[in-house]
Formats: structure tokens, C-alpha cells, sequence
């Protein structure tokens, strides 16, 4: 209750450089142990990550028949899914169908496997989704928002694989938001991210939907985040430590918007082909001269059999920007599977031949999305890529499925004419 004395100040310890450190002893009649938890709240005159301490429970003693229950269980990485449902078949994704680019890989070094797994807010997808997900070989998981009337179910799932350390360091989390030029609102959204799904650091930060003349809004943000936001993990830095956002991107349905975004430039030397710079007219990668790297460390933009014009311009820029693609929508909102009456060639695609098409039509895209409602839908998904062999669908498949979007392509329906 009284003051203390100035002599005997309250004691205190390092922190790693440039992260405020704030440390609340443990009252000593609580049998508990402090864990290092990162967040990122506000801080008085800077926006950084901050590291607190907060207390761990010790774990209950369980009774000797729940022990030698454990210690007769398996404990591979598939457990924990056939603990949900040991039923499911887990056909294993390609190992051999990855991302090239290193800003795609897991903190343990693994490369992202090309089939990637997202949120659906039109369904309730069960919270069992991601962990068999994951048995299945799935490493790359997206959550659009963390909106849980939406998809609570299936970030409690997340949730559950970033509680493992082990298994969080082998997966690759992807989230983002559509309010991105609000630098309160993005640095709240990232604390509630790492709330959300328990972990200290996200691998990748999507700024969504960028809309055609938001392209110079998105991309200061990316810069505030790298810079005066702290939140972005340097060059050579520490996930977690010295930073909470491993790498930051955009997704937009406008390939034009897309364009100008890859043209984007770090070093804050603005965009290329605009003002003094020279370059405008660059249609080939081949003739892109050295310009400085591109602000996006990744782009999400629409791509399926019927929408394809982002071949022509937006790939071949992101391959000479050396920014990877991930594809969404590869199924055209569901529509590509249920035929066409002028089709003549058998049956109407399949998803999982949406989603190998959409990774092997064109080099740029290395990772392809897909959200299924249920574990029934998860099961054919996985069973298509482990039936297509450890390769990329081939040249006359793609020509194959190359003519089924051209019939299906409708020049005046909504959303066609972005790309």
C-alpha cells in the first residue's frame, strides 16, 4: 500500500533491441510460471511489438489410466486427426508440387505445398478442418478475417495447430484485412490475429482487395508496416522477436490494380514507369531494368480456367518482380464444376483439376485456394492432387481444361471483365 523506496526499484531485464519490455512479478502464493507472449499494442509514441509476460498453469495431475492412455497413443503428426475422425482417408498432397520462392516457406525451412486451404464465410466449416487439413499435407492455411460469427469455427482449428510449437513452426499462416488505411486498425488487427489463433508471429499479411486508384494508399501502408510500424521482420531477423509479420502482400480481382502494385518500388522511389521514371511501357520481363524490389513480398489475384487475361500482363510482370502469385476464386465461385451443354469432351472439371490447372497454366502462380464446406469435400480435394502423381498437370490437360474456360467465359457477367 505505501510508497517505495526510491532505492529499491522494481527489477527489471533486457529485452531484444527495439521491443519494449514490461514484466509483472507473479504473486508468489500462485504456483505459476511466466511464458513470453508478443503482441502488439500501442505504445506511447510508437507502434511496435510489445513483449509481456503472463502467468502459465501448472498442468493438473491426470489419473494413472489417462497416463498410460498417452503413453500407449502415436504420436506422429496424424494423431491428432485421427483422434477427430479416423475414419477420413488422408491421401497425401504432393510433397514434390511446392512453392519455389523462398518467401513461401515455414519457419522450419519447408517449402509451401501448392494446395492451400482457406476460410469460407458462407458455411460453417467444422473446427476439425485444418488439422485434417494438415494430416493431409496441407501446409499453406488462410483466414480472410478472424470474424468469428463467420469462421469461428474453423480458426479454433488454426488455433489448434498453433498451439503445438513444433507443428507451428512447419505451417505457413496467411491472414489479412480490407481496412488497410487505417494504421490503428491494421496494427489491431494483427494484435487480434496473434490473439486469435494463439502464436507469436504471422507468416503472411494480405492488405485485400485492392480496388483500382488504392494502389498508392495499399502500398504506404506496407511501408508504414515495414518501417514506423514495427510490425514487418526485418532481413535476417527473429519471427516473433523482431517482428510479428514475417511477410506482407495484397490481393485484389483487378488485374490492372495488380500492375501497379508490382510496379511498386522499396526505398520509397514510388512506382516504376511514373514521374522521372522511365519504363512505362515494359511488356516483357526480359527488358524490366534493375529497378528496386518490389514492396510486395507476395500478390493474391484471381485466376481459373475462364479468367485467364492476367497471363498476359500481371504474371509476366510478378515472374520479372520476383513476387509469387497465390491464386484464388480457382473454381470461378463454384460455377467451373457444373458444366457447360456445348462441352464435348467429357465431364465438367473436377476441384482439385481447378486448382492443378490454375498452378500448372502458368509459372508464376505457386500456390493455388480452396475452401471447402466439410471434410467430405476436403477428402475429394486431396484425393484429386494425390491422384494426379508428383507432378504438375500436364501440357495436353491444360490445353484440355484451357478450352472448357473459353466456352464457359462470359464477357458481361459480373467480375469477368477485371481480368
Amino acid at each position: 500500500g505505501g510508497t517505495k523506496h526510491p532505492l529499491n526499484p522494481p527489477r527489471t531485464r533486457l529485452a531484444p533491441p527495439g521491443i519494449p519490455l514490461e514484466e509483472k512479478a507473479a504473486p508468489r502464493k500462485k504456483m505459476t510460471r511466466p511464458v513470453m507472449m508478443v503482441t502488439c499494442a500501442s505504445v506511447p509514441g510508437r507502434d511496435q511489438p510489445r513483449v509481456t509476460r503472463q502467468p502459465r498453469k501448472i498442468p493438473v495431475m491426470r489419473p494413472i489410466s489417462a497416463l498410460l492412455s498417452l503413453l500407449s497413443a502415436q504420436k506422429d503428426d496424424t494423431s491428432a486427426a485421427d483422434a477427430v475422425d479416423p475414419a477420413i482417408n488422408r491421401a497425401q498432397v504432393p510433397p514434390t508440387i511446392v512453392a519455389k520462392s523462398p518467401k513461401l516457406r515455414a519457419v522450419n525451412g519447408d517449402p509451401v505445398r501448392a494446395p492451400a486451404l482457406g476460410g469460407n464465410r458462407n458455411v460453417r466449416q467444422p473446427k476439425s478442418l485444418a488439422p485434417i487439413a494438415q494430416a493431409h499435407g496441407v501446409n499453406y492455411f488462410f483466414a480472410y478475417s478472424m470474424r468469428d460469427d463467420q469462421i469461428g469455427d474453423y480458426l479454433d482449428g488454426l488455433a489448434e495447430l498453433c498451439a503445438d510449437p513444433k507443428m507451428r513452426k512447419k505451417i505457413f499462416i496467411a491472414v489479412g484485412t480490407e481496412n488497410f488505411k487505417n494504421r490503428d486498425a491494421i496494427t489491431a488487427h494483427v494484435e487480434r490475429c496473434l490473439s486469435r489463433l494463439g502464436t507469436t508471429y504471422i507468416d503472411a499479411f494480405f492488405l485485400e482487395y485492392v480496388a483500382r486508384g488504392e494502389e498508392a494508399e495499399a502500398v504506404e501502408a506496407i511501408r508504414w508496416m515495414r518501417n514506423e510500424g514495427g510490425l514487418v521482420v526485418g532481413e535476417g531477423g527473429r519471427a516473433g522477436v523482431d517482428g510479428v509479420v514475417r511477410f506482407v502482400g495484397c490481393s485484389t480481382h483487378d488485374r490492372c490494380a495488380g500492375i501497379r502494385l508490382l510496379r511498386s518500388q522499396r526505398d520509397g522511389r514510388g512506382f516504376i514507369g511514373e514521374g522521372t521514371e522511365e519504363g512505362a511501357d515494359i511488356d516483357d520481363e526480359d527488358e524490366l531494368p534493375d529497378f528496386a524490389e518490389c514492396e510486395l513480398d507476395a500478390l493474391m489475384a484471381r485466376y481459373n480456367m475462364a479468367h485467364t487475361k492476367a497471363e498476359r500482363t500481371l504474371f509476366p510482370l510478378a515472374r520479372a518482380r520476383n513476387v509469387p502469385v497465390v491464386a484464388f476464386t480457382t473454381t470461378r465461385w463454384n460455377s467451373l464444376q457444373k458444366g457447360h451443354e456445348e462441352w464435348e469432351e467429357g465431364n465438367p472439371p473436377t476441384v482439385s483439376e481447378c486448382m492443378r490447372w490454375a498452378h500448372a497454366a502458368d509459372e508464376a502462380v505457386e500456390v493455388v485456394l480452396n475452401s471447402p464446406h466439410d471434410l467430405n469435400q476436403l477428402k475429394a480435394r486431396c484425393e484429386g492432387w494425390a491422384a494426379g502423381g508428383d507432378s504438375p498437370m500436364g501440357e495436353e490437360e491444360v490445353a484440355k481444361w484451357r478450352r472448357y474456360g473459353e466456352l464457359v467465359y462470359e464477357e458481361d457477367a459480373p467480375f469477368e471483365t477485371y481480368t
